[in-house]
């Protein structure tokens, strides 16, 4: 395949509102080549989900497992009150910044051992289906991956170790452990990393990185994703994997989805970005 050529089959595995226009992104993108690419992912729900069939599990999940009854009824009640419109893309800074301080406040507030933590999620939660396949192309081509959640970086690391996934960066919230005890003490205040600040930390790095690799391929689950990466040198992709119990529409969630910005939409799987991500390096 010449690189004035690219055929519909790029865009197999995944949905879309206008085929044309992400074609002529994804030209642009080969005809740049890799050495201009960097892959910016979400981490919770995108990258994540459940060992068991129907289960969509993160971070946030199992720290459920940690605490007392009355914990999760507490952190229950601060999900509901943010998750129908984070889902509807309507979601503002400061309601983010508060619900995000009062779940870890609540978190920190039970006695914690982090072996525990990391043990309870293996348990239950693995990495999606391709996403290990996305971070090997990566790695095999030299593309870096930066993954920014407003998940737990400790449990991120964990999960990059254990499946030996490599992320240049990971921009996330940090627990503060007690090195004796290994009990979690608190949590970084100057560092909160929440849906609506995501693109925002880490700056120098990412700057840095985009200034000399100005092509993204962007990875996300919730329409705010959309925003981790700003400019039209993006290739936007929402994963959809409905959460138990939540009213999943799918003509309306595809319309909100291309609505906020994403140029692609797949389901489940991220074997579809694999297989673009390693035919933008054919020349």
């Amino acid at each position: 395949m010449l690189k004035s050529d690219l055929s519909p089959d790029f865009l197999d595995g995944f949905r879309y509102a206008d085929g044309r226009q992400v074609l002529r992104k994804l030209k642009r993108f080969l005809q740049a080549g890799t050495d201009n690419l960097h892959v910016v992912s979400d981490f919770d729900l995108t990258l994540t989900s459940g060992k068991l069939p129907g289960q969509n599990l993160g971070t946030w999940d199992v720290m459920d497992e940690m605490m007392p009854f009355e914990g999760i009824a507490k952190h229950r009640d601060i999900y509901n009150s943010f998750r129908p419109i984070e889902l509807a893309g309507k979601l503002t800074s400061e309601v983010a910044q508060d619900k995000w301080s009062e779940t870890l406040d609540l978190i920190t507030s039970y006695p914690m051992n982090i072996d525990d933590i990391e043990e309870a999620f293996l348990s239950v939660a693995m990495l999606r289906d391709g996403a290990k396949e996305v971070f090997d192309i990566c790695e095999q081509l030299d593309i870096p991956t930066v993954v920014i959640s407003s998940g737990i970086r400790n449990v991120i690391e964990l999960m990059a170790a254990h499946y030996e996934i490599h992320p240049v960066y990971i921009l996330s919230n940090d627990l503060l452990i007690d090195e004796v005890t290994r009990k979690v003490v608190g949590w970084r205040r100057d560092a909160l990393v929440h849906m609506l600040n995501k693109h925002e930390m880490g700056h120098l790095e990412l700057s840095s990185m985009r200034a000399d690799r100005p092509n993204v391929v962007l990875l996300g689950d919730v329409p705010d994703d959309t925003k981790m990466v700003a400019g039209d040198d993006v290739i936007r992709i929402r994963v959809l994997d409905p959460r138990k119990g939540e009213a999943h529409v799918p003509e309306l969630v595809l319309q909100t989805s291309f609505d906020a910005g994403y140029d692609l939409v797949v389901d489940h799987s991220l074997l579809p970005v694999a297989r673009m991500i390693n035919r933008l390096s054919i020349s």
